[in-house]
């Protein structure tokens, strides 16, 4: 079994309904991962449904074509918030209010009516660590906790929250103890070079507990 094949074999195993926490530092995580995830949803013919926090993935398609990777993200629904940049299938758009309740409520329509049309899905949650710090206060801050828990157990999707913990770790409150609590599976990993080392901390799964992957750049690039 080679290495994308155990990683597509862990999220065989994640189960509809749970949030996963993908925790890494500055590096090009998102961009890799994400292209596994787009190909791991085509494989399976599972429907891609993007939040675009703050224009994070124009961010990211600009960073793979570096890489020599055109992807247009053109079968993916994407919710945006904040930013202005248009990539793939935009089908809702949240402008930043200043106060969280306003935000998800426009949230939970907008994302209702996508998820409703759809089975199952895989849900990629992109800059949510940037988002964190335009809360102001504790109270703006345990009420996106519990908006956030609220999506907990959404059968229709399998929810994939990258989480660049250089930036998130320096927001007022930092969201990433809240966020592992609310998580059913954690990953942490870790860029080594041209290789990164995935490893489960948390998993809803225990069999998928302390289960470690390294992977190489080349593997996901294809080269």
């Amino acid at each position: 079994m080679d290495k994308l094949d155990e990683i597509f074999e862990i999220i065989d195993k994640i189960k509809f309904g749970e949030i996963v926490l993908l925790e890494h530092e500055h590096s090009f995580v998102p961009e890799l991962g994400v292209l596994l995830l787009l190909r791991y949803a085509r494989m399976k013919n599972l429907p891609v449904i993007i939040d675009d926090n703050l224009d994070t993935l124009f961010l990211i398609k600009s960073h793979l074509e570096f890489f020599g990777i055109k992807e247009e993200f053109k079968d993916c629904y994407v919710i945006k918030t904040g930013g202005f940049l248009n990539v793939g299938n935009v089908v809702g758009r949240i402008h930043l209010a200043t106060e969280p309740s306003v935000y998800i409520k426009n949230y939970k329509e907008i994302g209702f009516e996508v998820f409703d049309k759809l089975q199952n899905s895989i849900n990629i949650v992109l800059g949510i660590e940037r988002f964190f710090h335009l809360l102001e206060s504790p109270s703006e801050f345990y009420y996106m906790i519990s908006a956030l828990q609220y999506f907990l157990g959404n059968k229709k999707r399998k929810a994939f929250y990258f989480f660049d913990k250089d930036v998130g770790e320096t927001a007022i409150i930092n969201p990433l103890p809240e966020l592992r609590r609310i998580a059913s599976t954690v990953i942490e990993i870790r860029a080594h070079g041209s290789a990164a080392s995935l490893t489960i901390k948390k998993a809803a799964a225990p069999f998928l507990l302390g289960k470690s992957v390294v992977v190489d750049i080349t593997d996901v690039l294809g080269e």
